[in-house]
């Protein structure tokens, strides 16, 4: 039973007991609300009119607070006017010093300084400097979201020395939380940092767990500003947890947990989180916290290319802050307004003037990163009027920040000082201003150890390596156009992924997925049990959350950059090959083909075209695997193939044709959803030797990687009904070979087989997760094997051979950064992976595999092996060789 319990059952009739035990509510209620919220009932039902009451309302407001403000705010005012109406000043000041956070967390900042003035006038004797250091902590919280950050310093420095000589560790650590987030802000990590970890120690040596949401939440928020974007997470999880587990709203954390989203370059995501937190703060009515997350929301859109989305929230946080007398956040609204009109394109005298006055106005409110953005967005709003002085002096301001500060901010310092040269004629110092900006995102990709935060990052630097892309286009060779595109592509698969600290949970955590899963798929049979399958379904939602957590908190290590690609060596390791890499400028698509040691450049035309033919010719290759409706419907889908084959071979390679002509071995560098190409079935391609890569120093990394002695492992999941038969076949071929069927082929025992393999085979089923491709899968006999799953690998087979439905899709961030099971094992390195990009037929994958492995049991090597099987069986195109072939 709780402290507060034990205290409701205390004797009621002496006044002075009653004051006691509403005072021991007052220590607890922040530990457990319900319960002193409770007791003080009791104590307000017994006599709800002496001195007693007053601190028993108070308690009842306080209780209030994790999810009612309306009902605190009223309650804690009850308090106030009983006090005042019994003349006791004192109470009165105390519930005053409860009742102006509450008002703040309504929006009423101006009736919150005027209760906070009401009571330090009663707060002046030697008797109460206590009381007094209190209300300067809450006081100093309404001045800090008022943006006045000098005069709520301030009051916690008056505060600190008396909370310390009383040794009262619970306001304490609430002045130290309040006080390292405002440091955060004003880009003072290390003090930021000291005063959070004082707070939690001092926390925790006192038993304080209830608070524990707020201070690894703040401290999260720390680490974010301090841009250790991998610890943030983690301490944003530790305080959902926490959270969790004492009940509070969970708002505020979504919130943070969009900032650091935001801040890695996952847009969307961020979006959903700020969203989630708008809707809890509306419900509750936190006026103060809904303009924030608003604001936080906007960001999000914008980066995620909502822009009237972005625009809406803006603006409306914008008249939240001005009406909550916030003018330095209302500045920051104002510059992502006016972020989203210059994105809708908009380039006039009155929108330089309106960025103008924002950067001053953001100056004076002491942001750190925003008065660069209003500032660049300024210069290109005065270039493209051709008002060159001002804009190469607004230019030359943001770029002063590009050898100092966060890497956001340099990352914008190299991209303003790249158009102030553009501007001023220095074509070349502008490419070098690019490729400088460029090392700067590779340095902040190298902090993150999970792939999707790394794959991810790649989107801050979209502006960047698209400036760096037009230039060479406009004016440069095809050689500077490879060699410029390469800068920034796929740049994640040459990183093996870090291995989270907490591989042990993740394990543990993967496992208990493969086998919810596993009961989700035989759901009607579990319906007929009387299980409830929507449990299981939200059991499988929260596994996969906290897997993604889990990985998401590895820290990156640092690595020395990668040196610029070098076409002579390139060109020599393709020995006689020709390389075709396919570059996209907005919705202008090239091609470049460097062979035979001449590089040249193609236009093709539009992607959006291209996208259309792919579109078609997917959906009926799916159709036709599957027999999917009636004969006639499959016929229709036959006629739309032929013909999409056929304007994807016109557009993609009739440009280069002569570049390309004849039967010799082509490596392909595809583009966006072009990695989603089944490039076997365009008529000029069938029985030609290729091989797919994610970039040119991918296949290059590949190709270097050397002959291995290993085993050779065989397995297939369950659901196939020819899997048995195809790897029984395959395994007279490899005498040697190691074979997982039925129940054996765990994913465990799977994964194991292939560590260190030198040929790696498995036949299942296979699916691509467009919602997150790190939970793209291989169906095995106990449930799914992941991306996740694979990531823990020693080290990848170096031949891999998946004969699966879709296992070499991934998804595709900018800069053709991918995600998924084939893109996994390549960066896990893995030399050459044979997988499929649409459905296939069990027959026909069954007939290629025989003929393939047939042929590399010969000697010869992945890539023409596989040209010559799909020569053989032409009604299986969907195979691509990815990696070196």
């Amino acid at each position: 039973m709780t402290r507060a319990h034990d205290a409701a059952r205390l004797p009621s009739a002496d006044g002075a007991v009653r004051l006691a035990r509403a005072l021991e509510l007052l220590d607890v209620v922040d530990g457990d609300a319900a319960a002193a919220g409770g007791a003080a009932r009791e104590l307000l039902a017994a006599n709800d009119a002496d001195e007693a009451a007053t601190v028993a309302l108070r308690v009842l407001g306080l209780s209030f607070r994790t999810h009612d403000d309306i009902a605190a705010e009223t309650e804690t005012r009850r308090a106030v006017g009983t006090a005042d109406s019994l003349a006791l000043p004192l109470r009165a000041a105390q519930a005053r010093t409860s009742l102006l956070v509450m008002l703040s967390q309504l929006g009423r900042t101006r009736d919150a300084l005027r209760e906070a003035a009401l009571a330090e006038a009663v707060l002046q004797g030697p008797e109460t400097q206590l009381d007094l250091a209190r209300l300067r902590v809450n006081k100093g919280l309404v001045l800090q979201r008022l943006g006045r950050s000098a005069e709520a310093l301030a009051c916690y420095a008056a505060a600190e020395p008396v909370l310390v000589r009383h040794q009262d560790a619970r306001w304490e650590v609430f002045m130290l939380s309040l006080r390292g987030t405002m440091l955060a802000y004003q880009a003072k990590h290390e003090a930021a940092a000291a005063d959070l970890r004082r707070g939690i120690a001092l926390a925790e040596s006192v038993g304080m767990t209830y608070i524990g949401f707020n201070l690894h939440l703040n401290y999260g928020f720390v680490l974010l500003r301090a841009g250790r974007i991998p610890e943030a997470l983690q301490e944003i999880t530790r305080a959902l947890r926490a959270g969790e587990q004492i009940g509070v709203r969970l708002e505020s954390a979504y919130a943070d947990q969009a900032d650091a989203l935001l801040a890695a370059g996952l847009a969307s995501e961020a979006l959903e989180n700020a969203e989630r937190a708008i809707a809890g703060q509306l419900e509750r009515g936190r006026a103060f916290d809904v303009a924030e997350s608003r604001l936080m929301a906007a960001r999000a859109a914008l980066a995620a290319n909502q822009v009237g989305r972005a625009s809406a929230l803006a603006a409306q946080a914008r008249a939240d802050f001005t009406e909550q007398r916030r003018r330095t956040w209302a500045a920051w609204a104002w510059q992502v307004e006016l972020a989203a009109r210059f994105a809708e394109g908009e380039r006039t005298a009155e929108l330089l003037r309106d960025l103008t006055r924002c950067v001053t106005r953001l100056e004076r409110a002491g942001w750190q990163f925003t008065p660069s953005q209003a500032r660049l967005q300024a210069a290109r709003t005065a270039a493209a009027l051709g008002r060159r002085a001002r804009a190469e002096r607004l230019y030359a301001q943001v770029s002063e920040d590009r050898f100092s500060g966060p890497a956001t901010l340099r990352l914008l310092a190299w991209e303003a000082e790249s158009e102030r040269r553009l501007l001023l004629g220095d074509r070349g110092g502008a490419g070098r201003c690019v490729s400088q900006g460029l090392k700067v995102l590779a340095e902040f990709a190298g902090t993150l150890g999970a792939t999707d935060l790394r794959a991810a990052s790649a989107s801050l630097g979209t502006e960047l390596a698209a400036a760096g892309l037009r230039l060479s286009l406009e004016g440069g060779s095809a050689r500077s156009v490879l060699i410029r595109a390469e800068q920034w592509r796929a740049a994640s698969l040459r990183r093996a992924p870090a291995r989270p600290a907490q591989s042990g949970q993740l394990a543990e955590r993967l496992a208990r997925l493969r086998a919810v899963t596993t009961q989700v798929q035989e759901s009607p049979l579990k319906k007929a049990e009387g299980t409830d399958v929507r449990s299981l379904q939200r059991e499988r939602v929260r596994l996969e959350e906290e897997i993604r957590e889990l990985a998401r908190h590895t820290p990156g290590s640092p690595v020395a950059p990668e040196a610029p690609l070098v076409l002579k060596t390139l060109d020599e390791e393709l020995r006689g090959r020709a390389l075709v890499e396919y570059v996209r400028l907005e919705d202008e698509l090239h091609a470049i083909v460097l062979a035979g040691g001449r590089c040249t450049r193609h236009r093709i035309g539009s992607y959006q075209a291209v996208l259309t033919e792919l579109e078609s010719l997917r959906f009926a290759m799916g159709r036709i695997a599957k027999q999917h409706g009636s004969a006639s419907m499959v016929l229709g889908a036959q006629k739309i193939y032929q013909h999409a084959r056929k304007e994807l071979d016109s557009m993609l390679l009739d440009p280069l044709r002569k570049r390309i002509a004849g039967d010799g071995e082509l490596v392909l560098v595809p583009t966006g959803s072009l990695h989603a190409l089944a490039w076997a079935a365009l008529p000029s391609m069938q029985g030609r030797v290729l091989t797919v890569a994610p970039s040119a120093r991918s296949w290059l990394a590949a190709e270097r990687v050397p002959e291995r002695p290993g085993p050779v492992a065989l397995a297939h999941g369950p659901g196939l009904p020819h899997a048995q038969d195809e790897v029984a076949a395959l395994a007279k071929l490899y005498p040697d070979a190691k074979a997982l069927q039925g129940a054996e082929a765990g994913a465990n025992a799977v994964a194991e087989s292939w560590d260190g393999a030198r040929l790696a085979h498995l036949a299942a089923h296979g699916k691509f997760r467009r919602d997150n491709p790190l939970f793209s899968n291989l169906e095995l006999a106990d449930g799914p094997l992941t991306v996740y799953d694979l990531e823990s690998l020693g080290r990848a087979p170096r031949v891999l051979i998946l004969s699966a439905c879709d296992s070499a899709l991934s998804g595709i961030h900018p800069g053709d950064e991918l995600m998924g099971v084939a893109s996994a094992l390549l960066a896990l390195g893995s030399k050459t992976l044979i997988a499929s990009v649409a459905p296939v037929d069990d027959e026909h994958t069954r007939a290629l595999m025989t003929t393939l492995h047939t042929e590399l049991g010969g000697g010869m090597r992945p890539a023409p092996a596989l040209a010559k099987a799909q020569a053989e069986h032409p009604e299986a195109p969907a195979f691509i060789c990815l990696g070196a072939g």
